[in-house]
């Protein structure tokens, strides 16, 4: 398929097929972070989606394009764990096969998700990258390829928060900020964005383990990157999509990076003032306002919480068990 910028009609389209297999998120208003960080701050919980994120929006919108002998071969994807989640409880839906293709470091309760909702777990390399190359080649073989982040009907799906953030959000909305791993979400949003809140800022939140978009905009295009170990999975690909790096050079301005403590920081945050179960890549919006590194005039601002899919070991780290 040709990676083609979703446009705001695919946007509208991905919206009308997920509505009724997708949860239409809270937008929420949050005092005690508000009060925290002297901004106006509302969360928008796609945590709280089927699969714990964001990624079932995309997987439903891409699974229900499908035609019908795409349907019998059956779906296959690489996955650091949320998108593999999501496309196995996609496909469950619809009566259809799913593979995912994990990296050796998959944290297991994403592997457990991706197991209860019936797919098939091929386990290939130490990391996210050496999982994609052998789902693309399963892609070339008998499936059918849906990629997390560089497949327009996934971004379309994405988007569909876009949508949902305009209608939500009030009148004076400043910024909303979007965890970045491949760009699929940060991409998606600031389409969803584009032809109704044109004034409104898109900020990206990256790990300096992986920064993809970061570097991307640097060389003035997608560059390959050696991610470092993080405890964000989630945002640690090799690169940044064709369709997010499009997208980002046309409406992105400001992308933040966090260190491994800020990220985590975020995660506490979230689980002892917010009462909110959140992963580190979730969490991350929340981490850069907490850490002081969101550069806007006065709010308010959206906070995209993408993921709810905590591993023990992290829960355990930031509530210093």
């Amino acid at each position: 398929m040709a990676m083609m910028v979703p446009t705001h009609q695919d946007i509208l389209d991905a919206a009308r097929r997920i509505k009724d297999k997708i949860l239409r998120t809270p937008f929420i208003f949050s005092d005690p972070l508000s009060r925290q960080v002297n901004i106006r701050v509302y969360l928008k919980l796609e945590s709280l989606q089927p699969g714990g994120s964001f990624k079932f929006r995309g997987a439903n919108n891409a699974v229900t394009m499908l035609t019908p002998k795409e349907r019998e071969k059956g779906v296959v994807a690489a996955s650091s764990g949320n998108h593999g989640t999501a496309l196995a409880l996609a496909a469950s839906l619809v009566g259809i096969k799913a593979t995912i293709v994990l990296p050796d470091n998959a944290p297991q309760v994403k592997v457990e998700r991706i197991k209860k909702a019936g797919a098939t777990i091929l386990r290939h390399g130490s990391h996210y990258g050496d999982s994609e190359e052998k789902a693309a080649e399963l892609g070339k073989e008998e499936l059918v390829l849906i990629h997390p982040f560089d497949d327009p009907r996934v971004v379309a799906g994405q988007g569909t928060i876009g949508l949902e953030i305009d209608e939500d959000a009030p009148s004076d909305l400043e910024a909303v900020l979007v965890p970045v791993g491949g760009g699929g979400l940060i991409s998606g949003i600031a389409l969803g964005l584009k032809y109704t809140r044109p004034q409104v800022e898109v900020i990206g939140v990256e790990s300096y383990a992986a920064p993809t978009l970061t570097e991307a905009l640097k060389a003035k295009k997608p560059v390959p990157i050696i991610p470092q170990p993080t405890c964000a999975d989630s945002l640690s690909p090799r690169f940044t999509g064709d369709i997010s790096f499009e997208v980002a050079t046309e409406r992105i301005r400001q992308v933040i990076l966090l260190t491994e403590e800020e990220l985590i920081e975020g995660v506490r945050y979230c689980l002892e003032e917010l009462h909110l179960v959140v992963e580190p890549a979730g969490a991350a919006g929340i981490s850069a306002l907490l850490a002081g590194k969101v550069k806007i005039k006065s709010g308010p601002v959206c906070v995209v919480v993408s993921g709810s899919n905590l591993d023990k070991k992290y829960f355990k780290e930031a509530l210093g068990l």
